[in-house]
């Protein structure tokens, strides 16, 4: 084993297998499943979708180094490298992602999410979004709601076969001159509960924003978040998204990193005149992934539970 200086072991060396055959179990394919269907998580988070099974955490820990070891025949998960050019990289969680092989045994195990995207954002910005989209699935289900996976939406027979064959499903047509085609949120699940009228089904657009890019430019055809908005706005109004998705109804959440530029973006929107649509655009801040950023130290649970901020005040996402 490797280690530094003073002889602590080293969170970044390259993977050193202890033995000869891996033996998977039922956890560990749910803990592939979830960085399947999420993205690189941390280990806390992972620990979250087994931990009323699997107790120790420290135990834990261990089984996810053994898996980034691997055995003769290679390792189940890696270390994205990024993580480690962190000001905090030494002190914070380990973040998994599957390697190939992950993916094959999910692939015969029947569980491989055939709507996962491929990848070729920026590390934070894919681990931004998982962190967020892992805890709306925890902290639904504490909260005693059912989480609806993007697979679960594009699988639904309501789902249209010709959305499931494009090469990107979650893309939402749009219809504005001079903008561009298409939408494509960085995923959709929905939320489903139950009250005095009996059970109800939210759906949503979500959006991960670090603050990388203007909310308006001069030149439209340059990236902006703000033609985000008009094109949601157009999707909200022609309801694009019961035709493409098969679901009956759709907001628009939005998870940036300070207050300030939320407000601004929420300016954006009401000066769009969103009418009754403002309701459908929702703003939460995780400072967590802003300039110097770290891993969150628990789980987002506040999605969930608290209220995100729109246009017309501030609801919790499971109200209509």
């Amino acid at each position: 084993m490797k280690t530094d200086a003073l002889n602590r072991r080293l969170r970044f060396a390259p993977p050193n297998p202890q033995v000869s055959r891996l033996v998977l179990t039922d956890l560990d394919y749910l803990v592939f499943e979830a960085i399947n269907r999420h993205g690189p998580l941390p280990t806390h988070y992972l620990f979250e979708f087994v931990k009323d099974q699997r107790r120790d955490y420290a135990r834990f820990q261990n089984r996810l180094t053994e898996f980034y070891n691997g055995d003769s025949a290679g390792a189940y998960l890696t270390r994205p490298p990024q993580q480690f050019a962190g000001f905090e990289a030494r002190y914070q969680h380990l973040v998994y992602d599957l390697t190939a092989r992950a993916k094959s045994v999910l692939a015969e195990r029947g569980t491989l999410a055939r709507y996962s995207p491929r990848r070729a954002d920026p590390f934070l910005h894919q681990l931004m979004q998982a962190c967020v989209g892992a805890s709306l699935e925890l902290a639904a289900k504490a909260d005693g709601l059912r989480y609806i996976s993007r697979e679960e939406i594009l699988t639904n027979p309501k789902c249209p076969a010709a959305t499931r064959d494009l090469a990107n499903p979650l893309a939402l047509p749009v219809h504005l001159v001079g903008a561009q085609k298409a939408i494509t949120p960085d995923d959709i699940f929905g939320l489903q509960g139950f009250d005095d009228k009996g059970d109800w089904f939210r759906f949503f657009a979500l959006e991960i924003d670090r603050n990388t890019e203007s909310i308006e430019r001069r030149d439209p055809t340059q990236n902006a978040f703000g033609r985000k908005i008009v094109g949601y706005l157009d999707i909200l109004n022609r309801q694009t998204f019961r035709e493409h998705f098969g679901v009956p109804n759709l907001s628009v959440l939005t998870v940036t990193t300070n207050a300030v530029h939320a407000a601004n973006i929420i300016e954006f929107l009401a000066k769009q005149h969103p009418g009754r649509h403002a309701g459908r655009f929702l703003f939460a801040c995780e400072p967590a992934f802003g300039s110097n950023w770290r891993v969150p130290k628990t789980v987002l649970s506040p999605l969930i539970t608290e209220p995100w901020t729109g246009v017309n005040g501030r609801r919790l996402i499971s109200e209509p």
